[in-house]
This record gives C-alpha cells, sequence and structure tokens, in this order.
C-alpha cells in the first residue's frame, strides 16, 4: 500500500490525470455530442408520446405554455382557393405581417392576400381574399425540382401602408446555371382597388454566381430608422471557393454574408460573417437587434448585433466541421462576437424572431424572445417555438421553455394590440393564431 503512494507512482499518475483531464476539456463538445443522442436514444418514446398529446390538444384548437391555456386556430389555405401539389415542396410557403387589423399574407407564388377583420377570425368569420393584381413577375416555376430557387420570396414587411417584398433575385442563364441576388420591392397596398404595384426598392446590383444552395438565398428585413432598413443577406453557399467566400463576407462592396442597412439608393455594411439568417427583430425603445441564422449541423445561432462586428462565419462556428471552412469554434478567442446562444450537435431550423411582452403572458416575467423553428435535425428539436429571457444588463439569454407546434414555421409575427401570435406552419398549409382564452 505504501508503495503505491509513492512520489514514483503518483507522478505518472497525475499525469495521466492531467492529459485525460485536458483531453476531455479540449474535447467537450465531442462528449456533449455523444450525450446528447443517448439522452435522446432512451427518451424518445416518451417525447413523442408527450408530443402526440400536444397535437391533439392543437386539434381541439388548444395549446398550453406551461399551465396557461390558449386558443389554437388554423386557417387552412386550400380552403380558400389556394392549390398546392402532393409533389412537390413548397419552402417557403409564404410569408405574413398586419395592416390594419388584417393579416396580409404573401404566397410562395407571388400572390398576395389579406384576411377580414382579426377580431372577426377569433370568432369564427374567416375571410381570405386574393388582390386582384400586381404588377411583377414573381416567376414562380413548379417545374423547377428545386423550390428554394424557384420560390423567390424570402420576406415581407409593412411600413405604414407600403410593403416591402424581399425577392431572391434568382436569374435563369441556362439550363444548370443561375445568379442570384437580394432584391428588395415596394409597393403600395390599396384594399379598396385591391391592388399592389410594385417597384424596385433597393438593387445591390450584385449578381452571385457558384451558389451550391439556393436556400441561402434572399434575406430578412426590418425597419431600423425613418427611411432606413436592415437587411440580412446569407453567403448564398458559395461552398466550393473558401478564398472567395471569405473575402467577400470581408468585403465592404458585397452585400454576401452580411447584414445591410439599406435605403432606397445605397448601402452600408452593419455587421458581418453571417451565414444564413432566417429571422431578425428590432426593439425601437431599448435599441437592441436579434438575428438568428443556420449553422452547419449544430451551430444555429441567437445573435445580438452590434454594428461594426464580425459573427464568425466562415472561420467560427458551434456546427459541425465542413471540409475548408470553418477553422475554429471559440469565436471571442478569434476576435470574432460570440452568439448569445447556439445549438448542438442538433439544430432547430432557426426562422423567425420576435420580442413578446406580459400582455400575452402575465407569468412571463422580463424581457422575453421567441425564435421559431423549421423542422431542425431531428431529435425534437425543431418543430416548435423556444422562449428565451434576456438579460439587459449582462446580455445573457436564457432559456425558459420549448413549446412543440408540430410543423415547420416559416413566419411568426405578434400583435400586443391582439394580444394574438400569428404562424405560417408549412406542412400543413396553414396560417396559425395563438391567443388568450378567456373563457
Amino acid at each position: 500500500m505504501n508503495k503505491f503512494f509513492n512520489i514514483k507512482f503518483l507522478v505518472p499518475l497525475a499525469i495521466i490525470f492531467v492529459l485525460i483531464l485536458s483531453f476531455v476539456i479540449l474535447n467537450l463538445h465531442s462528449f456533449q455530442s455523444i450525450f446528447f443522442e443517448q439522452k435522446w436514444k432512451y427518451t424518445q418514446n416518451l417525447i413523442n408520446k408527450k408530443n402526440e398529446k400536444i397535437i391533439n390538444y392543437q386539434n381541439e384548437g388548444k395549446i398550453f405554455f406551461e399551465d396557461d391555456e390558449y386558443n389554437f386556430l388554423k386557417i387552412n389555405l386550400e380552403d380558400f382557393g389556394l392549390f398546392y401539389r402532393d409533389d412537390y415542396f413548397y419552402r417557403p410557403l409564404g410569408y405574413i405581417d398586419i395592416l390594419e387589423d388584417r393579416l396580409i399574407f404573401a404566397a410562395h407564388n407571388g400572390d398576395f392576400y389579406y384576411t377580414n377583420n382579426i377580431n372577426e377570425i377569433k370568432k369564427g368569420k374567416i375571410e381570405l381574399l386574393k388582390f386582384k393584381q400586381n404588377n411583377f413577375d414573381f416567376k414562380f416555376d413548379i417545374d423547377d425540382e428545386d423550390a428554394f430557387r424557384s420560390i423567390l420570396i424570402r420576406d415581407i414587411m409593412i411600413d405604414n401602408r407600403n410593403l416591402y417584398v424581399v425577392i431572391n433575385g434568382r436569374d435563369k442563364i441556362s439550363n444548370d446555371k443561375f445568379t442570384a441576388t437580394t432584391i428588395v420591392l415596394k409597393g403600395e397596398i390599396n384594399f379598396e382597388k385591391e391592388e399592389i404595384f410594385f417597384e424596385k426598392f433597393f438593387d445591390p446590383n450584385e449578381k452571385i454566381t457558384g451558389s451550391t444552395d439556393f436556400s441561402h438565398s434572399g434575406g430578412r428585413i426590418v425597419k431600423y430608422r425613418p427611411g432606413k432598413f436592415l437587411l440580412t443577406v446569407p453567403d448564398h453557399a458559395l461552398m466550393d471557393d473558401y478564398k472567395m467566400l471569405t473575402d467577400k463576407i470581408n468585403s465592404d462592396n458585397s452585400i454576401i454574408g452580411k447584414i445591410l442597412l439599406i435605403d432606397n439608393k445605397n448601402f452600408e455594411v452593419f455587421s458581418r460573417g453571417h451565414r444564413n439568417p432566417q429571422g431578425i427583430f428590432y426593439d425601437l425603445n431599448d435599441d437592441l437587434i436579434f438575428e438568428t441564422e443556420h449553422g452547419p449541423t449544430g451551430g444555429d445561432e441567437i445573435n445580438l448585433i452590434k454594428k461594426n462586428n464580425h459573427y464568425g462565419w466562415p472561420i467560427a462556428t458551434y456546427g459541425a466541421k465542413i471540409e475548408n471552412l470553418n477553422k475554429v469554434r471559440n469565436h471571442k478567442k478569434n476576435n470574432f462576437t460570440e452568439p448569445l446562444t447556439y445549438w448542438w450537435p442538433r439544430n432547430c431550423g432557426m426562422s423567425e424572431i420576435i420580442k413578446i411582452d406580459q400582455s400575452f403572458n402575465q407569468n412571463w416575467k422580463g424581457y422575453n424572445l421567441l425564435n421559431a423553428c423549421l423542422s431542425g435535425s431531428g431529435a425534437n428539436q425543431g418543430l416548435s417555438i423556444y422562449r428565451w429571457e434576456f438579460n439587459k444588463k449582462t446580455e445573457k439569454l436564457k432559456k425558459k421553455n420549448k413549446y412543440y407546434i408540430g410543423d415547420r414555421i416559416r413566419d411568426m409575427r405578434y400583435s400586443k394590440k391582439h394580444q394574438t401570435i400569428f404562424l405560417v406552419i408549412e406542412d400543413q398549409k396553414s396560417l396559425a393564431l395563438i391567443y388568450p382564452n378567456l373563457n
């Protein structure tokens, strides 16, 4: 026994222990991944049963946030004349915003619709009316097997009576060659004449070729200052040329991988180092900008956007390693801005992010954000809404809960006036309303 505790034995044991500990610390993300997958393996049956119960409640018109019951009302778009072919993926399905107590819906093919009064919808009277005409050709091609290439619209936003539409700028050169960019249209909504006439509001005049994935095209838009807007632009999946991608993201003369500050003539780079932004929210009262973006497998992010900051891509990401691209995980040590939070090892499939106030739920204290998810990368991470509490002093984000919806949530809006969350749910080809049960 005394020999075992002899210094001759303790020193090599200590060295071995330090080496093992160092290996674990340096490869912590690998251990996290193993633990996550094993946990999912042993809990998935229980989680699936719980999700089935949630869907049954939704089919009965109910949804629960913690113990609080809310109404869940779905508007099936096919019931109002929209047609969807069974063998085609309508992604993105469309986008929504609110004007004069009505929902405005931009469909995949460039048709635009408006509802009757939101309060009437809640009482069971639902109308979805199509604007009879607009003057822009959205060039939807249902024979194109790549839905993300064929469907131009990537976001809408209403400011006063003006409808801003972000499109991916796709242009066909030949059967297997396309260009893309990020363009914003502007049109005044006229309910009386049921028409919208668009003009080009912003065009960066940059044609991008070489995209390996058209889901990395287009962008999101939000009002920032009078006459000024923030516009997200992805990396356009230029995976085949690392140097070109890096150079364009770092260049002030290219829109790629940026959040831009735009007006109808010019743009300046607000932030850079973004892979595939899917949501943006600006809080005017607190002057805060939140952004969501898709990472590689694992690595979805929520970011607090600050002017002139670099958010890492394509050098830094907490997602899976991609050959010849992401070099490091830690952002701060490599002079990039850390995300507020990230997913690992499975993504949630980020879409829009919004702020929610206590008028919606009195039990949600503090500064609450909701982010919506598409399919995600499995293991019950997607098809849900996540709730976060943001600490404005420490600029930290704390996860509060996850609410399973059971569908790809393409877009999300909140109306404080109506105490209602509005969703575009893709697989069910529907709009959805979530609002308090006052009974």
